[in-house]
């Protein structure tokens, strides 16, 4: 029915141990108490002192002291808007779980083996959610954030620890570790001192409780990883190496093991002859984990009382007032959850596309947490509806630009509020430029480029004056965090640095490449790293196109020079100015940059191409600078129709006051002449029949335009063109 997947003791490193349907992979529980004790060589001692003491006392029998104890909880989900950001539902179910298996009120507990029915441990510990968080704000005890740190899943990934000496702190994110383990907690001594930030336990969402995104099969991996958490080693030892030497975790009550990954019952006595090995522990691999034993139970409880890891601070009175847990009662079954109190819901909301073109539906989705929400009501700035109260409503919108959107969310405790300016950009239905050309970021194409920084942190695309090549202007990627020495009292100082695998992008301006062959696409960039050695350089460099205002992009393959050759630009390819030393890194000379190329090749349907420059962050990430984009090829003006008109508009730029004059060769056919400012409102249009003859003419409302850019298209027959014309 249930099974257990993985564990980690200890550390930052990871790996798990399956079940007979998937690959066996250990966790490396070893190796990684060998880190904690190189990161904090200081705890070692007291690790081997605090042993020796839990199993003296457990021998004594005498870690049993209360009658029962409370545990405070909080989740902390940490999600980019994907299957990773479980629901309240499944943390409900996973805090019931667990509740029934330390108290031995599991009802798959009557399936024990008979040699072990009287070795049926009662841990008396129960868990609850908080109700007030560390600044006594109402909770449910779950906190939902966005962050790149989902796909980590390591020591540092512990963002927002609520303080461990109050709350169990327990991540659900979407991979844990480098090797994908399922989860992993730390034994109190290993958090000590400069360890408390190590504290709690990090899980795989797909192993959380026994419904949504997990499964029955799973549910018990909280309760092994809290066994942890409370001091217990794995039944075969204090290491992640089941089924490879036999060994005990110093209670005379489990039978010294090997440890399993499997669950042969009745069949299970390798160790010694006769003896049957406890494969339903709790702190077993294997699948059918049943129940804890008394001197378990006695050693979490002597953990309990103990002051490893502030652990004697979780479940005395004023803990569990301040944490608003005191006069909570525990649900009884899943219909009775709102044991959580009602409080006032935090608003938060995603969408299925943050660039796309006017009159394309943008799907929103609500993601508001901290309450169960009764009512909701959006605010879309020029969208069709322009406001909603569904829960995930979709939006079309017919003019361009960017978009604020915000959204309400209330129950009857109260509401929250969330509005993001600009959080969608609509493109227009014209291209900014026509044909091939260069941008060098010394001119007004430079506010042209859409910047994307999901997260919203400090590392984010801006311009630099005097950064780029020939000391000119420069996109810079600011990966730099100035650490302020009361970071040092904060989850500043060890996360302030961490933008591993954040993704940060910068989308050029439009292209109309239908008429233009033989494109190649140069640009120019720098970029220092933190890395000491080749193999620490995982940031990435990507590029990609869109003809389809960014709704999809396809990865160019992209050749450095000097360099290889691939859709992904790393390693020392990457690297063109060294280590950059943890400072605020900016190029000094031309020498530090480094052209790349790629070619593309247009059809009929590109009237409107983007670049995108998309950067892939490592925890030693440095500063990038992006320079002279350019597109060359040969124009072949934009049709044959087009072409025999000789456009000129002048005067172009223009001045204010001035108008705005066309001059062409009519041929056969109507010319149609639309004026729009940037936001794709119409100023005037206007179709001139003549046929046959040169045409020289005052566009209509063109005088006293404000300064500006504009677009002007034109119209002759089937083919069209646009035109920008600037006003001074």
């Amino acid at each position: 029915m249930k099974r257990l997947i993985l564990i980690l003791l200890a550390g930052t490193s990871f790996a798990f141990s399956s079940n007979a349907q998937e690959v066996t992979k250990k966790c490396g529980h070893t190796e990684a108490l060998q880190e904690v004790f190189r990161l904090h060589p200081e705890l070692k001692a007291g690790y081997e002192a605090h042993e020796l003491l839990m199993n003296s006392k457990n021998k004594e029998k005498g870690g049993e002291k209360m009658a029962s104890y409370t545990i405070p909880v909080v989740f902390h989900i940490l999600h980019q808007y994907g299957a990773e950001n479980i629901s309240d539902a499944q943390v409900y179910d996973a805090m019931e779980v667990i509740n029934r298996e330390f108290n031995s009120a599991d009802p798959d507990s009557v399936d024990i083996a008979p040699e072990f029915a009287a070795l049926i441990g009662n841990g008396k510990i129960e868990f609850k959610l908080a109700a007030k968080d560390p600044l006594g704000n109402c909770t449910n005890g779950i906190e939902h954030i966005h962050s790149h740190e989902t796909e980590i899943g390591d020591a540092f990934s512990k963002i927002h620890q609520w303080n461990r000496a109050k709350y169990l702190n327990i991540w659900v994110v979407r991979v844990v570790g480098a090797a994908g383990a399922a989860a992993y907690a730390i034994k109190p001594v290993g958090t000590d001192g400069n360890g408390y930030y190590l504290d709690g336990v990090v899980s795989n969402h797909t192993y959380v409780g026994s419904i949504g995104t997990s499964s029955s099969f799973r549910e018990s991996t909280l309760t092994h990883e809290i066994g942890h958490y409370l001091s217990l080693s794995h039944t075969w030892g204090d290491n992640n190496d089941p089924q490879v030497a036999c060994g005990d975790d110093g209670f005379d009550d489990t039978p010294e093991t090997a440890g399993w990954s499997s669950c042969p019952l009745g069949n299970s006595d390798n160790c010694n002859a006769g003896i049957q090995e406890d494969l339903q522990n709790y702190m077993e691999y294997a699948y059918c984990d049943r129940h804890f034993s008394p001197d378990q139970v006695n050693a979490m409880h002597n953990a309990l009382e103990g002051i490893a890891g502030q652990r004697n601070r979780l479940w005395n009175d004023t803990t569990l007032i301040e944490t608003g847990v005191k006069d909570l009662v525990l649900p009884q079954s899943p219909s009775n959850q709102l044991s959580v109190p009602l409080c006032a819901p935090v608003a938060d909301f995603s969408a299925d596309k943050k660039t796309t073109c006017v009159n394309q539906a943008v799907q929103f989705s609500d993601a508001s947490w901290n309450a169960a929400i009764d009512d909701w009501s959006w605010t879309f700035e020029g969208g069709t509806p322009s406001t909603s109260t569904s829960m995930n409503p979709s939006v079309v919108f017919a003019t361009p630009g960017y978009k604020t959107v915000t959204l309400t969310v209330s129950n009857a405790a109260g509401s929250g509020t969330e509005t993001r300016s600009g959080y969608v950009y609509i493109s227009p239905e014209w291209a900014d430029i026509s044909g091939p050309g260069q941008i060098n970021l010394e001119d007004g194409k430079a506010n042209w480029f859409i910047v994307n920084n999901p997260e919203e942190n400090h590392g984010r695309f801006q311009l630099s004056n005097g950064t780029g090549y020939n000391n000119s202007r420069a996109y810079k990627l600011n990966n730099y965090k100035n650490v302020q020495f009361a970071d040092f009292a904060t989850d500043n100082y060890f996360y302030n640095q961490r933008l591993g695998l954040s993704m940060d992008e910068l989308i050029t301006p439009s292209f109309d490449l239908r008429y233009t062959t033989g494109i190649t696409v140069t640009f120019k960039f720098a970029y220092a790293s933190n890395a000491t050695q080749a193999d620490q350089i995982t940031e990435k460099l990507r590029v990609y196109t869109s003809k389809n205002c960014g709704d999809s992009w396809t990865p160019k393959v992209v050749t450095v020079t000097g360099g290889g050759s691939g859709t992904t630009i790393t390693g020392t390819d990457l690297v063109t100015a060294g280590y950059a030393g943890f400072a605020d890194y900016a190029p000094t000379s031309n020498n530090e940059y480094v052209e790349a190329s790629f070619t593309y090749t247009p059809t009929s349907q590109d009237a409107y191409t983007r670049f995108k420059f998309e950067f892939e962050a490592s925890d030693l990430s440095s500063n990038l600078y992006i320079d002279d984009i350019f597109v060359s090829g040969t124009l072949n003006l934009t049709s044959e129709e087009i072409s025999d008109l000789d456009l000129t508009v002048y005067p172009n730029p223009t001045v204010n006051g001035e108008a705005i004059n066309v001059s062409y060769f009519a041929n056969d056919n109507d010319v149609t002449f639309t004026l729009r400012d940037v936001q794709g409102k119409v100023i005037s249009t206007e179709t001139l029949t003549q046929t046959n003859s040169e045409v020289n003419h005052t566009l209509k409302n063109s005088e006293n335009l404000p300064s500006a850019c504009y677009f002007l298209e034109v119209q002759s027959g089937d083919f069209t063109t646009t035109k920008k014309v600037v006003v001074m």
